[in-house]
């Protein structure tokens, strides 16, 4: 149960750093305009928030799934 808290955790400080830094940036810019990254060239859906959000709860349900099956007595 503690692996849960932990990565619950891991995630937490990575979006935390995450949003530091995406603040940062925004300070820092000087354009009306969001400047384009290479990333969002290459991938514009993976930065898109609804696919992310379904991405990562279809993700929970499955692992969800396969942890009551695995534990089911």
């Amino acid at each position: 149960m503690w692996y849960l808290l932990a990565l619950g955790g891991l995630f937490v400080a990575i979006a935390l750093f995450y949003t530091i830094k995406v603040g940062k940036d925004v300070e820092t810019q000087n354009d009306e305009f969001d400047t384009e990254f290479k990333a969002t060239k290459e991938h514009p859906a993976l930065f898109n928030p609804v696919f992310l959000a379904y991405i990562i709860g279809f993700g929970g349900i499955i692992l969800l799934i396969l942890y009551f099956a695995l534990t089911w007595k």
